[in-house]
């Protein structure tokens, strides 16, 4: 049987309404027009509506009725809650990728405010297509581990081999740069650490659907939040460049087993959480 959307229902009380029309002003949709300086604000085409709720929120008397937020969702602004502006820059200039991590396992109050912090990220249109991906299973993370190593040691096998060695130095100069760093890796990963995920045990990857224009934008914006969440609670969180460049060479596939993708979606940003074994007591002027 085929299912049906509900209708969407917008309606303003007009006994409450002030008439200062700033929910006709800030709609992106055109849906709330006010014809006149003091008239109440009309509804027009609210199937047009995208649901960012800017109308619910700006709304100074309660005047107006949204079937996407009931009045138990709309809530008020707690202003000795919000940061102070030095604060929140306080935050910002001591946060670090701090890459000592326990095996203490993260607090899962602290995985949810992540995981919330994120999902209060601005996304295009509001579309609301960012998916994180929660990997804290030791077999799954240890899996990602694995592929990444693997792959990049059998990369470097090839590009460092003698003959193709000085067209490695000369073309790819990053790549070559890293071989250092890579058989510090290697060690470390032979020994039983996971360095390519920093001994991570809660891996965050952001993904949306392939072909989705803003993907990138939206995902890596829900990642700023989550972070600066992390960083709130006390909690390392590092950008997993490695693995994430191991991702876009794996293929779409592949990566979509290892990091437990939705079907059809893409990777765009990929977070390790942990406890840190070290605390950083200043920060530098940059």
């Amino acid at each position: 049987m085929r299912k049906f959307a509900a209708m969407k229902t917008i309606r303003i009380i007009h006994e409450k309404c002030l008439r200062c029309g700033a929910c006709a002003r800030e709609c992106p949709q055109n849906v709330l027009i006010q014809s006149t300086e003091k008239s109440v604000p009309a509804v027009e085409q609210p199937d047009n509506c995208i649901d960012c709720g800017h109308c619910a929120a700006l709304c100074p008397s309660g005047a107006l009725e949204h079937s996407a937020f009931p009045q138990e969702n709309v809530c008020e602004v707690r202003e000795d809650l919000r940061p102070t502006p030095e604060s929140l820059l306080e935050l910002m200039r001591s946060r670090r990728s701090n890459r000592s991590i326990t095996s203490r396992p993260v607090p899962e109050n602290v995985i949810n405010d992540v995981l919330e912090a994120a999902r209060y990220a601005p996304t295009a249109e509001n579309s609301r297509r960012v998916h994180v991906s929660v990997i804290r299973e030791s077999s799954d993370i240890q899996g990602i581990e694995d592929a990444t190593m693997r792959f990049f040691l059998r990369l470097a096998r090839i590009l460092l081999h003698p003959i193709v060695k000085p067209f490695t130095k000369l073309f790819l100069t990053d790549l070559y740069k890293q071989a250092p760093a890579l058989e510090v890796f290697r060690k470390r990963w032979e020994a039983g650490e996971r360095p390519s995920v920093c001994n991570a045990n809660v891996v965050l990857a952001f993904s949306a659907p392939k072909g989705y224009d803003f993907g990138w934008q939206d995902c890596n914006l829900a990642y700023q939040n989550a972070s600066l969440m992390a960083e709130a609670h006390g909690i390392s969180q590092i950008y997993l460049g490695f693995v994430q460049t191991a991702c876009k060479l794996f293929g779409q596939r592949r990566t979509a087993e290892l990091l437990h993708l939705p079907q059809g979606h893409r990777l765009y940003a990929i977070m390790a959480l942990g406890v840190p074994a070290l605390k950083y007591h200043r920060y530098t002027r940059r």
